[in-house]
């Protein structure tokens, strides 16, 4: 018995070798970026960005907060370097923003085209501990692209973000997002401009 199995796996193993395609002993060609990733080259550069919370409010807030407490900020500032990573194969965003109450937050994030699928994948992480995966697709009315990814905090809560990004002019994005997770729903509108 052990004999005619080795006598069936042998056999499969050379029949299954001959059946298969001929593969060149050349070593393999990188391949070449996406022409999709060139359609974000007006997003390489270096910018600042000042934004709003929209939602909730100052004095929807304040309800929730003790008596005497700040009003809590609704403005903030950011800023970040967008530019080709991994030989145009990925687009990478690094950058900052305020948080409020002298905090900062810094992020990562990729953008590359999936082929087969065909729509722009993206990856960020923060050192908050946030991190998650999502799509990016041009915008149906607009002149920039949408946003939708989901993702967990630094403590494993499910968090989802949308939003669009519209390209103004070729140094100004005005953008508009909204995150659900633990702290509930809050939107943020802002714009983008570039520093050189």
């Amino acid at each position: 018995m052990p004999q005619r199995i080795g006598l069936m796996v042998g056999l499969s193993f050379i029949v299954g070798g001959c059946m298969q395609p001929s593969m060149s002993m050349d070593p393999p060609k990188k391949p070449t970026p996406s022409p999709e990733m060139k359609k974000f080259e007006y997003m390489v550069g270096t910018w600042a960005d000042t934004s709003e919370l929209v939602s909730p409010t100052k004095d929807e807030m304040m309800k929730h907060m003790p008596p005497g407490s700040k009003e809590p900020p609704t403005n903030f500032k950011g800023g970040g370097k967008t530019e080709w990573a991994m030989g145009g194969m990925a687009l990478k965003h690094e950058g900052w923003m305020e948080m409020g109450e002298g905090l900062k937050g810094n992020y990562l994030e990729y953008w590359t085209w999936d082929p087969k699928v065909k729509k722009y994948r993206s990856w960020f992480l923060t050192d908050w501990g946030e991190t998650g995966t999502g799509w990016v697709t041009p915008c149906d009315d607009c002149d920039g692209f949408c946003m939708k990814s989901q993702g967990v905090d630094a403590q494993g809560n499910k968090q989802r973000m949308e939003g669009c990004m519209r390209r103004v002019d070729q140094d100004t994005h005005d953008w508009n997002f909204t995150l659900r997770g633990p702290m509930g729903k809050m939107s943020m509108k802002g714009t983008s401009k570039r520093q050189k």
